[in-house]
């Protein structure tokens, strides 16, 4: 990303899970942060289509994304999307309108999709409509597709919601998440990645490598994507760089 993208205001940090072992705190957090250059790279080409997820992601009986927190459907966000005029990217409205990929995809922290109520228009240094689509299942964290005017897009995380219906909001507390429009450079949020397609990968792998070290019973067994990504942090220790989830 350019030093002239709207976004370089932004802090730009990885929000996700601990991989014990490989990249952790001492204490406890549900969720780190760390540095995005720090990140290990990505190996394989993520198409539109996500058709790479079908090829290496394995469906979920239990625990998959397409297992609903709430009752609006992911889908909604082409409805969403349509009120708003806004133009979703082919790899996120083809994730969020298809259950068999998002059967492929699972999350140790209980995260569930949800497309919201409403899309929120962002004013100021960073102009856009910033989309709702996951939510840990205790509030900790929401993440958000941000779409500029001229179509590109980035993932953003914030440790509020602001994808509820104005009159539906009273119970949060952060008022600002009550604004038809909102200013993102003042309030709390996290350039997390340059895509969805980027940041569905990560979120995706990271589960199954947790998911992998979770069971005591025997050594983890990883494949060779997971391997590269393990393998990055080991060759590359010690990590300063990690810290919970502040801003």
């Amino acid at each position: 990303m350019s030093d002239s993208s709207p976004w370089s205001v932004l802090p730009h940090r990885w929000i996700h899970i601990q991989l014990p072992g490989y990249r952790q705190l001492p204490q406890r957090n549900t969720y780190e942060s760390s540095q995005m250059a720090d990140l290990p790279p990505i190996p394989i080409e993520l198409d539109a289509d996500c058709e790479w997820l079908r090829t290496h992601g394995a469906v979920q009986v239990h625990g998959g994304l397409n297992q609903y927190e709430r009752d609006i459907q992911p889908s909604f966000v082409e409805e969403l999307a349509l009120r708003t005029h806004v133009q979703l990217p082919k790899s996120f409205r083809r994730f969020m309108t298809h259950p068999e990929l998002q059967s492929r995809v699972r999350s140790c922290t209980g995260c569930y999709l949800d497309p919201g109520e409403r899309i929120v228009e962002t004013i100021g240094s960073i102009p856009g409509h910033l989309v709702h689509f996951l939510s840990d299942s205790q509030s900790c964290s929401h993440w958000y597709l941000h779409i500029l005017p001229e179509g590109d897009s980035a993932v953003l995380a914030s440790p509020d919601l602001y994808s509820l219906k104005v009159e539906n909001s009273d119970w949060i507390e952060n008022p600002s998440c009550r604004l038809e429009r909102i200013d993102l450079s003042g309030l709390e949020f996290a350039y997390c990645a340059p895509s969805f397609s980027e940041f569905l990968y990560r979120f995706w792998i990271e589960n199954e490598i947790w998911f992998a070290l979770a069971d005591k019973r025997k050594p983890p067994s990883f494949n060779a994507l997971e391997l590269a990504y393990v393998g990055h942090y080991a060759a590359n220790k010690p990590c300063d760089v990690l810290v919970a989830w502040q801003f």
